[in-house]
């Protein structure tokens, strides 16, 4: 701007010492000359004005962009006061055993849980090929919290099964089912009430979560003893050193089934009792199988179990070794943990019966034994063994069944790359033939998909299984 304004000046000037001489009377050098100047002094004018109406556009540009920043910022804050206003209080959310999202005050929760297993297993049994692969082992959702107040809880368990099956020569695809889901009423007396589908309280190994078990899976005799999961309504008192549940079910291993239908018809009865010792007890402290959680602990637990179950005569079924509609057992553990090691040991029998044999009624006995341990040899890495053993007496009904029985063996590590990664490696072996159920009366069934033992043919022995498997859990 100064240099136009001087520009100015000096072509005033210099046309106030020309205004004297005629037109006429300038040489052509002149006019030139004066013209030149003069169009100099447009081109500068017209750059200073096109500057200045460039500068007021911006100014007008800036004013009307912060009005709409403005103005969408006032939109945000109502949308969120509007959020916040069908918030109630507000909502928490974030990592606490889960993911979760909570209200302000503590009376509504949603967590969620996840488990993944991913294993590999080798199988030599004679006579056989080799069998070995991997799989899914476990894919798990759990969602749990609470509604209402804390002392109403839920829990809702989604899982994938681990393979495709033949249906009417048609390969269906894996499909995905509720295996756990219940309300628990916590009363404050210590007492609580649970209708649903669970665990029923028995053997405590099958009780601990598949995600805390000491090897890749649960032994040969929990397979054959366990009642899985069923359906029913449990009631249960808990204090710091005592626990006790009693629940009324449809039997052993009743999934999902439907009210109005053939295995309904079934009833059952656990009772549960666990006891607490030392000093350093405390019930988390036996939430896992693996020495890492002893926290340096000393500590007992002493549990006993009852079972029983009546089918009728359509509802036969294999259980404890034996297939019959009708069955009593008992379980009686033991847990001592220490710093940095755990030693686990249980007893379980059972009796089944089945009345509608003609001529005789048929009973069989049968009963096992587990004993493992875990040792923590540095940090991060568990080194167990595990013995396990089957027994199927001579039976007692007229001509006698025959008796049966099965020792293995297993040895194994955990490593704990992170509180949520674990990889564990195991190698078992089996001194007697493995069987794997019938519709005898007699029907040793110590096989499943889920342990990765085969049914040895006749009598050979000597069928080992090597396992590995990864598990990530959130």
């Amino acid at each position: 701007m100064n240099l136009s304004i001087a520009m100015l000046t000096t072509f005033i000037l210099g046309s106030t010492s020309l205004a004297d001489t005629p037109v006429e009377s300038m040489s052509d050098e002149q006019l030139r000359s004066t013209v030149f100047e003069l169009k100099g002094v447009v081109d500068v004018l017209q750059g200073q004005v096109d500057t200045l109406q460039s500068s007021q556009n911006d100014d007008w540009l800036t004013e009307r962009r912060a009005d709409e920043i403005r103005g969408l910022v006032s939109d945000v804050l109502a949308d969120a006061d509007t959020r916040a206003s069908l918030q109630g209080d507000g909502m928490n959310g974030g990592y606490d055993r889960g993911f979760f999202v909570g209200s302000a005050d503590g009376n509504w929760l949603i967590r969620l849980n996840g488990q993944i297993q991913v294993r590999w297993i080798f199988n030599e049994a004679k006579k056989q090929a080799n069998d070995y692969g991997f799989e899914i082992r476990r894919m798990k959702l759990n969602f749990s919290g609470h509604i209402v107040d804390p002392s109403w809880e839920y829990r809702i368990v989604v899982v994938s099964n681990r393979e495709a099956v033949e249906f009417q020569d048609k390969r269906l695809n894996p499909n995905v089912f509720v295996e756990d889901v219940f309300i628990k009423k916590v009363l404050d007396n210590g007492m609580y009430i649970q209708a649903g589908q669970f665990v029923a309280p028995f053997t405590r190994e099958e009780l601990v979560s598949s995600q805390r078990q000491l090897a890749v899976e649960r032994s040969v005799v929990n397979n054959a003893f366990t009642w899985t999961r069923t359906q029913g309504i449990m009631v249960g008192y808990q204090n710091d050193m005592f626990r006790i549940d009693a629940m009324y079910n449809q039997g052993p291993n009743n999934l999902n089934s439907a009210a109005a239908s053939l295995l309904s018809s079934r009833q059952g009865l656990n009772v549960r009792a666990e006891m607490l010792f030392g000093e350093d007890s405390d019930w988390g402290l036996f939430d896992s199988m693996n020495a890492r959680s002893t926290d340096g602990n000393t500590a007992f637990l002493l549990g006993g179990a009852f079972g029983w179950f009546n089918g009728g005569i359509e509802n036969v079924q294999q259980y404890g070794n034996a297939n019959v509609p009708r069955s009593v057992a008992f379980t009686v553990d033991g847990t001592l943990i220490g710093d940095g090691w755990q030693l686990f040991s249980y007893f379980v029998w059972s009796d089944g019966k089945n009345r509608y044999l003609s001529p005789a009624r048929d009973t069989q006995e049968s009963w096992g034994v587990v004993v493992q341990g875990g040792l923590l040899v540095t940090e991060d890495l568990e080194l167990f063994a595990r013995y396990s053993l089957g027994e199927i007496p001579d039976g007692v009904s007229e001509g006698g069944l025959p008796s049966d029985n099965l020792n293995v063996f297993t040895v194994g590590g955990n490593m704990f790359f992170n509180p949520n990664v674990k990889l564990t490696m195991d190698w078992g072996y089996a001194f007697n033939p493995v069987t794997g159920g019938g519709n005898a009366p007699t029907s040793p069934d110590y096989t499943s998909s889920g342990t990765g033992w085969r049914r040895d043919i006749g009598d050979e022995d000597g069928q080992w299984l090597l396992r590995a498997q990864m598990q990530l859990i959130f």
